[in-house]
């Protein structure tokens, strides 16, 4: 008997209905992201929705169609292109996806049962770069052709642009004919660069660095490829068995030889478990990596077992590729909330329709001012992007206005305190509006928890809902009061949730604090301009904070590294009696204003001065801020990535990508954490 219904009701019509707004919905978006260089929507709410009406066309064979976007690969209408259309000698497809890493165990149990069981199953790892696929063509060593992905069939001939990416050669080691497919890449600084630039010229920006490389390859002024700074790394040689190769790994190393760009990492495993350990290890080392990578690609490494197990329609069954937890998606803005820092400073924060991004459940994300909010024209009711800065902090990146219906609100700008309804104002040359109340509630909740925090005091259990309830009970007032909280020990115990097991882990963590050093009590203070390592600074240049205190404009410029807004700030709040007061009630509480004055060091044991230094991988001897403070201390400055500036990169165990961009430099010096104890004199 036919099936008529779905669990939920829906009659065949409406089914029938349902898949073709679907095919129409996932077009449209195909439009934009292949042709306009856009992205309405985020890629795991596209994969979700391709796998949706995947599963309805399999459940209902009667509405399937040849020309739905389930059969085909990425963009299905080049007729408006300015580019020549080319066929493709083979089809370019695309990999499925999986989002949970259960389903790679299914996979190699899938390629098991097609392979004859004497066979030698091993897989191979490799980045999948979140960029913009294309075919290179050669003749003779000589590159003569370049054509996107397209739908898959069909691209586009981009060969005049290609030719102004440097990672792509013109002439091959070897005078061969061959196909060689990779991925066209924006490198994350240019990214930024190219961002800030658009910024100033009161451009919109760019999402993302894939909708950035998309757009400038398609650019028809070939010389914006080459300002830009494009990249290339390749990953599959077509046919490759003709060039006597037998696995695919091999295959990298081969196309290495002949001058292509590989990202370096192909590793051959062969179960299920290596690859998860793996795929771990590389969901962090991705973050030190100059371009975006969104997941990784497993493949059967043996290209004689790629003909036995053979392709779908859309996708080939001898890979699959495993995304990351999604760092950018869309939804729905709800409304704005205004918030009061600890500064006074009133920024906008988007409440969200809830949805999961990098692994969390996010509700609220920064607009961070309303310079911002009018740039990228935010509205309530907009569809969103959200991403995650620095894995942190969620923010709004753009509105979808292609989503629009008029019924969107304004946000409007707000001329009083949302706290204390107290007048704000706007300092001149500030994008930023501040409350003009000093005693504002909001301030004293933000110098508070700017207090507690990891990087200044480190109070355990203290967190935003913590200083909240204590400030609505009346047990602070200001930072000071939270080392008189264990006279309120037992009313803490009655707090819901709190428990005596609670409150004595709290008040231990409130008296462990005690022991931070005068550097962390000066970063604590909330000091405009002062941060952990201007902290550090005063710290050594003052000694104790009666010094301090009385250091003049002047002799606080004269510090290297504070500044001239950080000398001022520093002498300015050390002229605010409450400021004053709060200092004398923290030290009689015992916390440390003072610390051994060192003595200024010799050239001779400033022996790294002038020079940067970057570590990598697993170091024995060291801690992160252990080795950053050694390296400070002889007069070396750390950076954060491999670049020009660097000039030497220390490396522990299992150093990953880093070390490979600073041997591609040249220029930077590798030291082995033997050799930079050797230096510093400690071995």
């Amino acid at each position: 008997m036919e099936k008529m219904t779905l669990n939920f009701g829906e009659n065949l019509d409406n089914i029938k209905k349902k898949i073709e707004k679907m095919r129409e919905d996932i077009l449209k978006y195909n439009q934009y992201y292949y042709t306009n260089n856009e992205s309405l929507i985020s890629d795991v709410e596209y994969d979700n929705l391709i796998k949706e009406l995947k599963e309805l066309e399999e459940e209902y064979p009667q509405f399937k169609n040849v020309e739905s976007p389930t059969e085909k690969v990425g963009a299905t209408n080049l007729r408006e292109s300015k580019f020549q259309k080319v066929t493709h000698k083979k089809p370019m497809l695309s990999l499925s996806n999986t989002y949970n890493e259960g389903e790679i165990g299914d996979f190699i149990e899938r390629v098991r049962k097609l392979i004859p069981e004497d066979k030698e199953l091993k897989y191979a790892l490799e980045l999948k770069l979140d960029g913009l696929s294309i075919s290179v063509q050669y003749e003779k060593g000589k590159l003569v052709r370049g054509v996107t992905r397209g739908d898959g069939a069909i691209g586009e001939d981009v060969t005049e642009n290609i030719m102004e990416i440097t990672t792509i050669p013109h002439e091959l080691s070897e005078p061969l004919d061959l196909e060689v497919r990779g991925e066209i890449v924006l490198p994350l600084s240019n990214f930024l660069k190219l961002n800030e630039k658009r910024m100033e010229a009161g451009e919109e920006v760019f999402a993302n660095p894939r909708n950035a490389a998309s757009g400038t390859l398609r650019q028809i002024d070939s010389s914006i490829i080459k300002e830009r700074g494009l990249d290339s790394y390749f990953y599959f040689l077509v046919d490759a068995e003709k060039y006597g190769v037998k696995t695919h790994s091999e295959s990298i190393k081969f196309l290495e030889k002949l001058g292509f760009k590989t990202t370096g990492v192909c590793e051959v495993l062969e179960s299920a478990s290596k690859l998860k350990k793996r795929i771990d290890y590389w969901e962090k080392e991705k973050e030190n990596l100059d371009y975006e990578t969104d997941g990784m690609v497993i493949k059967v490494d043996e290209l004689e077992l790629w003909n036995i197990l053979g392709n779908t329609t859309k996708s080939p069954r001898w890979a699959i590729a495993y995304k990351f937890p999604a760092k950018q998606v869309t939804t729905t803005m709800l409304g704005v909330t205004w918030q009061v820092g600890r500064t006074g400073k009133v920024t906008p924060v988007a409440e969200l329709e809830e949805v999961l991004l990098s692994g969390s459940k996010v509700k609220r994300a920064s607009l961070h001012n309303f310079h911002e909010i009018e740039r990228k024209d935010i509205r309530i009711g907009d569809k969103v992007f959200i991403e995650k800065a620095a894995e942190i902090i969620p923010q709004v990146v753009k509105s979808i206005k292609e989503f629009r219906d008029g019924s969107e609100i304004q946000i409007v700008e707000p001329t009083e305190c949302p706290v204390c309804q107290s007048p704000v104002a706007r300092e001149e040359g500030q994008v930023d509006i501040k409350c003009t109340n000093p005693n504002c509630p909001g301030k004293i909740k933000g110098r508070i928890e700017y207090f507690v925090s990891r990087d200044a005091m480190n109070i355990s259990g203290f967190g935003s809902k913590m200083v909240e309830k204590m400030l609505e009970l009346g047990f602070i007032k200001n930072a000071g009061d939270i080392y008189n909280l264990k006279s309120h020990e037992e009313e803490l115990v009655k707090i819901e949730k709190m428990g005596k097991r609670s409150v004595e882990k709290l008040l231990e963590s409130i008296e462990e604090s005690k022991k931070r050093d005068y550097s962390k009590v000066l970063y604590a203070l909330g000091i405009p301009f002062i941060g952990k390592y201007s902290g550090k600074l005063l710290a050594n240049a003052s000694g104790n904070i009666d010094k301090l205190m009385n250091m003049s404009i002047e002799e606080l410029i004269e510090i290297d590294g504070v500044g001239d807004k950080g000398a001022k700030a520093v002498y300015d709040f050390f002229r605010d009696s409450e400021n004053l007061q709060l200092i004398e009630v923290l030290r009689g509480y015992g916390l440390q204003f003072a610390q051994e004055v060192k003595e200024e060091q010799s050239s001779e044991e400033r022996i790294f001065e002038g020079k940067t230094f970057l570590f990598t991988g697993t170091l024995k001897n060291f801690k992160r801020e252990e080795i950053k403070e050694e390296i400070e201390k002889l007069g070396g400055k750390n950076l954060s990535a491999v670049s020009k500036n660097l000039d030497y990169l220390i490396i522990g165990e299992k150093a990953g990508s880093k070390l490979k961009k600073a041997q591609e430099l040249g220029t930077v010096k590798i030291l082995t954490e033997d050799e930079f104890l050797e230096i510093c004199g400690k071995k």
